[in-house]
C-alpha cells in the first residue's frame, strides 16, 4: 500500500506567514485533496495547518487527516494526547445528505430501518463530551518520515457504526505537531494513516 501511494503521490506543501520556516508536507495520492486549515482550538493549545481528505463525495466529510501546530510547550506528551479525546462527528444535516445521496449504499428500501436509526446513532456520538479512554490503545511509540511520534489509537462502536480516531503528537524541527486522523471506514483509515506516515519537514 505504501509503495502504491508513493507512485501516485504528489507533494502537498504549506508555508504560511508567521508559522515555522520549515514547510510541513504530506505525500498525497490521487483521489485526495489538501486545504489550508485556519482553525484555532477553543483552548488555544493548537492552530491548524492543513487538512487532507478524500475528493468531494457523499462520504468524504467523514474521513480526514488534520495537521496542527501545538501552541506552547508539551511537558507530558501522553497526557496531552489523552486530553484531546472529544467527540467530533457529522451533524444532522451532513448525515441526512449522506443518506439521501444517489451514491449512498443505503438507498435500497431494505435499509429503511437502518436509515431511521443512523441519525440517532450519530446523535449518540455527539452527546459524549469526552470519549472513553478504555476504547483506545496506547499512547504508544510509532514512526513516520519525520521521526518518532506518540500515538493514541481509538475505535468507538455505537450500533452498527464505528468511529476510528488516531491521534499523534511529535516534536520535529523544534516544534510540536499534532495530527488527528478520523474515519468511519477501516479501509479508508489505512489510506489516511499511510498519508500521515509521510509527514516530513523541508
Amino acid at each position: 500500500m505504501t509503495s502504491k501511494l508513493a507512485l501516485l503521490s504528489l507533494t502537498a506543501l504549506v508555508a504560511l506567514a508567521g508559522w515555522p520556516a520549515a514547510a510541513q508536507q504530506f505525500d498525497v495520492p490521487t483521489g485526495f485533496v489538501v486545504t489550508a486549515e485556519p482553525d484555532v482550538s477553543s483552548a488555544g493549545d493548537w492552530r491548524g495547518i492543513l487538512t487532507v481528505r478524500p475528493e468531494e463525495g457523499a462520504f468524504s466529510g467523514l474521513s480526514s487527516v488534520r495537521l496542527r501546530e501545538v501552541v506552547g510547550a508539551v511537558d507530558d506528551a501522553d497526557a496531552w494526547l489523552k486530553s484531546r479525546l472529544t467527540a467530533d462527528v457529522a451533524g444532522e444535516d451532513e448525515v441526512a445528505s449522506v443518506l439521501d445521496s444517489p451514491d449512498s449504499p443505503f438507498t435500497d428500501p431494505m435499509f429503511d430501518a437502518l436509515k431511521e436509526a443512523i441519525p440517532q446513532i450519530f446523535s449518540g456520538f455527539r452527546t459524549l463530551s469526552e470519549l472513553p479512554l478504555e476504547d483506545c490503545e496506547g499512547p504508544a511509540t510509532a514512526y513516520n518520515a519525520a521521526g518518532e511520534v506518540r500515538e493514541l489509537y481509538c475505535a468507538y462502536q455505537i450500533g452498527p457504526l464505528r468511529q476510528y480516531l488516531v491521534l499523534r503528537l511529535q516534536e520535529a524541527g523544534g516544534h510540536w505537531y499534532y495530527t488527528e486522523i478520523r474515519s468511519m471506514n477501516e479501509r479508508r483509515l489505512r489510506h489516511l494513516i499511510a498519508i500521515a506516515n509521510s509527514f516530513h519537514l523541508d
